[in-house]
């Protein structure tokens, strides 16, 4: 969830990211290895068509995470630094950052985690988190479903003193798919190499997690039933009420695998929310929006092909969808 108003969000073998401990006396910073370029990087010995000869110039994305004192339950400071430090690593692994540099303050609270639009007094992101005692599952999930509104660029949807929710929901799926996708990834990341030696086998924690959540019923689309008609029967309601945790955990359950399949997709996440103007448009327009700005639109059009969309005509309408029922479900402009 992101901003004052409170949301949803409490997630093959791949070595860790680059990332060393430089600070331990109330914050932890990390360097992690991203591409500069606008396109991806040769990683892993996978081949990259946009980059053949693996030349891309990389640089290091200096981010601190200070983790303020208050009730955290029986958890040290230190130790959730360290955790959340590692969620970042293998969640930013895969995200492109618009900026070298990224300061976090983690601070506990009650109700719903969110990240707020407000920076703090030394321009960090503010992080809210409700996880308490030494339930690192809890942490890791929330804060990488809030490190991936940031990666969104969710502050652009706020239009004077407010923010734009029409589209929301959609945002608010993505960073629940992004908490189950490193959920999975630190589960393998721990299995080998834990921050210290004291969780060698913690790693089983986070994949169970996972897996939890994912065998929920409530995250299954009917054994008959498509994304597109789902959206058909729901989008109204996700338009007034960005919110409804149910109905964005059957859209990240749904777009998932796209993730898993392809870890790099992620990038596309820097070009969502292009502007303000963009958040408060029809979904298709929204998504058609998000399909122009990525350089590489694989992520998008799939993305939109699975909501009926067709990116290159634009066509807001799922086929297979009634006219009355396309007005009632606010699909088109």
């Amino acid at each position: 969830m992101s901003g004052a108003a409170s949301g949803a969000a409490n997630e093959g073998k791949t070595a860790m990211p680059v990332w060393r401990p430089v600070m331990h006396v109330g914050k932890v910073a990390l360097v992690v290895l991203l591409a500069t370029a606008s396109m991806p990087r040769f990683v892993h010995a996978r081949f990259d068509p946009l980059d053949p000869l693996g030349q891309v110039r990389k640089k290091q994305i200096e981010l601190s995470i200070e983790v303020a004192p208050g009730d955290w339950g029986g958890a040290d400071v230190g130790e959730i630094e360290l955790v959340l430090g590692s969620v970042a690593a293998v969640f930013l692994e895969h995200v492109r950052l618009a900026r070298d540099d990224l300061k976090l303050r983690v601070v506990p609270r009650s109700g719903s985690p969110r990240v707020l639009y407000e920076r703090g007094h030394d321009g960090q992101y503010v992080i809210q988190l409700t996880a308490r005692d030494q339930r690192w599952f809890q942490y890791a999930y929330q804060f990488a479903h809030e490190l991936c509104h940031i990666a969104s660029n969710f502050e652009r949807r706020v239009v004077g003193e407010r923010a734009v929710e029409d589209n929301q929901w959609f945002e608010e799926a993505l960073c629940e798919t992004a908490a189950l996708f490193t959920l999975k990834r630190l589960g393998v990341a721990w299995a080998s190499n834990p921050p210290t030696r004291n969780w060698m086998g913690y790693g089983e924690s986070f994949a169970a997690y996972a897996a939890y959540l994912l065998n929920e019923p409530h995250r299954q689309l009917a054994a008959d039933q498509s994304l597109r008609d789902w959206y058909a029967e729901h989008g109204a309601s996700l338009k007034d009420n960005p919110y409804q945790r149910r109905k964005n955990e059957v859209v990240a359950s749904s777009l998932l695998p796209l993730f898993e399949q392809d870890p790099h997709a992620w990038r596309a996440l820097a070009y969502l929310n292009p502007d303000a103007a963009s958040a408060a448009k029809p979904f298709a327009e929204y998504l058609s929006d998000w399909y122009r700005a990525c350089p590489d639109k694989t992520l998008p059009r799939r993305v939109m092909r699975h909501f009926g969309f067709d990116p290159d005509t634009r066509e807001a309408a799922p086929a297979a969808a009634p006219a009355a029922a396309l007005q009632s479900t606010r699909l088109g402009p």
